[in-house]
């Protein structure tokens, strides 16, 4: 934020005024005008001095309400300046800057620092921002552009560093779907799947007119004094699998700016709404990322309390600063921050590196959001199906039909997001019979051949 002149349009009329008092002072020899020349051109470098020479003291602290947002989310900032100068300053701009990912009104001006004097003083500014995309961002440094009580000559520096705003991706609520839901209280299982269930517990209850006599439980009866019949209850601990493509490559459109891929940030949203959405259904949720180490966790069904998904999210500062080491490592809060900080892979060779799926040997769900598979991908995801009772693969709208053939053939239900579609529509319908699409066929995508289009419109999980 530097400035090439430092003088404001009043110094110049000031300077101007001085050199008319010269000329004319030397056109009639007054030395009334002389004197005032040299005041005036000495009140300017004054201004000069007093703003440039002096080095004060300044700290800047920024206080952020909540710490962490939802895409969608507004965030207020409070803006600290502490200064220690012995000059006043009686009027300073400020402009912080405000990243891609945020958009908001950062710049304002600051009151009068008061009487000159030794002594720190405190300053105070507040903006509010939305979140746009999810991931960390950067707030500052801070601009502020200083002048001197004349308001004859300005100085603009940045200030402080940077303070990290961290946005979470967008958890949207899901319908309930027979195929893989369950009660609050995991008595209610389709008995089609018996996903993940645990061993089967034999309990006894009073006999019921109508029960039959072969249930009879005669130890029971005899321990009782009265018959007992033998009920069989399930311990239900089901488990899924939410797989995340994270293969850039899968995810970009001719188009699309390299940093930023719209339709990859719809994808890890819809990852996470379904991920909240299994947890809140009693389920225990493998989450991996393909083609990446940084996305493998956990999470236990008892985490479905967790208060990163309410809106404001809670206090995290100082969760942050370490690094969230203080949430629990099988907790959804800290799987939804994983998908925060989540990163599209641009390693082809790592794409699809499946193994610790494969080797958990785990019957259960595979909900896999993928891109654009190549053939080359099938390996992994081929054993992968073949190893859940139920892989269902989400796409995208505009993904290619030979993408979709692939994972076919290699065992995979796919769904695909119709143009304009929910989230809501994409996942009711993995409740339906396998279906190749749940869209029409798109045209022309560019750049790879197959289908695809124009950006869709207002999607919730669209190729844009």
């Amino acid at each position: 934020m530097k400035r090439r002149v430092p003088l404001t349009r009043r110094a110049v009329g000031v300077l101007i005024a001085a050199g008319v008092c010269l000329i004319f002072a030397r056109g009639i020899g007054s030395p009334e005008l002389l004197a005032a020349a040299g005041l005036l051109v000495a009140l300017v470098a004054a201004s000069f001095g007093a703003v440039y020479l002096e080095r004060p003291s300044l700290r800047v602290d920024r206080t952020t309400r909540p710490d962490l947002v939802a895409v969608g989310g507004r965030i207020s900032v409070e803006v600290t300046i502490a200064e220690t100068s012995a000059l006043p300053h009686v009027h300073t701009e400020w402009k912080d800057r405000v990243p891609a990912g945020l958009a908001g009104s950062a710049e304002g001006t600051l009151p009068s620092t008061g009487v000159a004097g030794i002594g720190s003083r405190r300053r105070t500014a507040e903006y509010t921002v939305t979140a746009l995309r999810r991931g960390e961002h950067d707030l500052g440094p801070l601009g502020l552009t200083v002048s001197d009580p004349f308001g004859l000559v300005v100085r603009r520096r940045d200030v402080g560093g940077t303070h990290a705003v961290v946005v979470l991706p967008e958890v949207v609520v899901l319908p309930e779907i027979p195929a893989l839901t369950a009660s609050r209280d995991g008595s209610t299982r389709p008995s089609s799947l018996h996903v993940g269930a645990g061993e089967d517990d034999i309990i006894a209850r009073p006999y019921l007119p109508g029960d039959a006599i072969r249930r009879l439980h005669w130890r029971a009866s005899a321990h009782h004094g009265e018959l007992m019949v033998r009920q069989e209850e399930q311990r239900n601990d089901p488990e899924a699998t939410v797989l995340l493509d994270t293969a850039a490559a899968h995810w970009a459109w001719p188009d699309d700016d390299p940093s930023y891929l719209p339709a990859f940030e719809q994808a890890v949203s819809l990852a996470a709404s379904i991920t909240a959405h299994l947890v809140d259904a009693d389920y225990r949720v493998n989450l991996v990322g393909a083609g990446t180490e940084e996305l493998s966790r956990e999470i236990s069904a008892r985490s479905a309390a967790g208060g990163l998904r309410s809106s404001p999210v809670g206090d995290m500062g100082d969760a942050l600063a370490r690094g969230g080491q203080h949430l629990e490592e099988d907790d959804l809060d800290a799987a939804l921050l994983d998908l925060a900080l989540l990163r599209p892979s641009v390693r082809p060779d790592r794409f699809l590196d499946l193994s610790p799926v494969i080797a958990a040997r785990r019957s259960q769900p595979v909900i896999a959001i993928l891109g654009d598979v190549e053939e080359g991908d099938l390996g992994e995801l081929t054993a992968v199906a073949h190893l859940s009772p139920l892989p269902v693969a989400l796409l995208p709208a505009g993904a290619r039909r030979r993408s979709i053939e692939l994972l076919e053939s290699a065992g995979w239900r796919c769904h695909v997001g119709e143009r304009g579609a929910s989230f809501q529509a994409l996942w009711s319908g993995t409740s339906g019979p396998a279906t190749t699409t749940l869209a029409p066929p798109s045209t022309g995508r560019g750049g790879r051949g197959g289908q695809g289009g124009r950006r869709g419109a207002g999607g919730a999980y669209v190729r844009r």
